[in-house]
């Protein structure tokens, strides 16, 4: 089911791509490429309210049945309105918003099913290969969203996002689901009378716990972090470097990815919290670095910073998806769980739209101006791709002072024993 559901992802992801780059070249600018994003990130927040209410009463399997079954309706439709006439705005944002709306049903229900498939031993691997797919997905999607859209066209992209729906469903079909994780959580649980709670509620009972908190705190900073990471670094290096360049450090980022993998899954559990704390610091560096032309300069040490920092990638999301499975009682999971992913989607869709924001509104008209100190020009840059840099090195800070906030507060939840 793994397998089935990584596919699906898959299949969204590149189609997005392919959307949000048939709108970059119709546009020429940073904020069109990130309108899909952002109109996706809406889709999800705006179901988030019934998922909230109703998700736990539902059965889990039926609700992965039918988002994948709209998911794949959704996306055929598109495919073909765009076969049949001249593309116009209005079908294609409502297909789009249908389809994420079904993305978050199977985000929410997958995540919060995960602790009752595998024994708690397992449970630190399990939760790498669910947030480390989530990573490999967004790395892999650009490439193959632009090699699909120049073979198949963007119909073709569309029709294999829906073909991959329809596998998804199918191995939720094929896998012995035991009854007890057929039925709806409250169900088995026993806990019919618990109250509903919506997104503001969800966030409400999260913030108020104080080993929750700084966990969610420290979440939705990650998740916009990386969520501006995905637009701004492709732009960034195509601008200043060229499409060759881009492939080379997609290809290398793909094989730290991978390390990040292995060495998660090695990671013993009383040392989750020691590593999510490393690897966070050291990827805010490297992004600090990134704003400064001299780093951009130094080839050896640039690909190596894009490995290393694709390697802690998997190694951080994979720990904080473990903590949240850990801390988070069993029966509260899918309810709670709507607040952790509507802080996160509000994260990405504020990271999307002021990634772009800041590149193309504030810093490139900034550097062009005459008052600025030469040196000062001259260590960070000036020329194509500089803007979407300094964005990407301001990036750097917004990691690192948190993560500064929240150091002892994370390290202090250590001493507490783990659920």
């Amino acid at each position: 089911m793994w397998a089935g559901q990584l596919l699906s992802n898959l299949g969204t992801q590149v189609s997005l791509y392919a959307l949000g780059l048939w709108l970059f070249q119709q546009h020429g600018q940073l904020s069109a490429f990130a309108a899909v994003a952002v109109v996706v990130q809406l889709a999800k927040l705006a179901s988030l309210s019934l998922l909230g209410r109703q998700l736990d009463r539902w059965p889990p399997r039926r609700v992965m049945l039918a988002a994948n079954g709209l998911g794949s309706t959704c996306t055929l439709g598109l495919a073909f309105t765009l076969m049949m006439r001249p593309a116009t705005l209005p079908p294609v944002l409502l297909c789009i918003g249908l389809a994420a709306a079904a993305e978050a049903a199977l985000v929410v229900t997958w995540s919060s099913q995960l602790a009752r498939f595998v024994p708690t031993e397992q449970l630190g691997a399990a939760s790498g290969l669910f947030a480390g797919s989530d990573g490999a997905v967004v790395m892999a999607a650009p490439l193959l969203g632009a090699l699909l859209a120049a073979t198949a066209g963007l119909p073709g992209v569309l029709v294999t996002d829906s073909l991959t729906s329809l596998i998804a469903a199918a191995c939720t079909l094929l896998v012995a689901w035991p009854q007890s994780l057929s039925a709806p959580l409250t169900t088995a649980a026993g806990h019919e009378a618990s109250p509903q709670l919506g997104v503001r509620h969800a966030l409400s009972k999260l913030w108020s716990n104080r080993r929750w908190r700084p966990l969610l705190q420290i979440n939705s900073v990650v998740v916009g972090v990386f969520a501006a990471i995905e637009i701004a670094f492709p732009a960034w290096v195509v601008a200043a470097s060229g499409s060759q360049r881009l492939i080379l450090a997609l290809a290398l980022a793909g094989l730290g990815y991978a390390g990040g993998l292995w060495l998660w899954a090695r990671v013993p559990r009383c040392h989750w919290l020691d590593w999510l704390r490393i690897v966070l610091l050291l990827q805010a560096v490297l992004l600090t670095g990134a704003g400064l032309v001299c780093f951009q300069q130094w080839q050896g040490v640039w690909f190596l910073a894009v490995g290393l920092f694709a390697a802690a990638v998997p190694v951080a999301l994979g720990a904080l998806q473990s903590l949240w499975l850990c801390w988070v009682p069993l029966a509260l999971q899918p309810r709670l769980f709507v607040g952790r992913y509507g802080l996160e989607w509000i994260s990405r869709l504020g990271a999307l739209l002021g990634m772009s924001l800041l590149a193309d509104g504030v810093i490139a008209p900034l550097i062009r101006g005459s008052f600025w100190p030469a040196w000062l020009l001259d260590a960070l840059g000036r020329g194509p791709g500089r803007p979407t840099a300094m964005a990407i090195g301001l990036l750097g800070w917004v990691l690192l002072i948190p993560l500064w906030r929240l150091w002892r507060p994370l390290g202090r939840l250590q001493l507490d024993k783990n659920r």
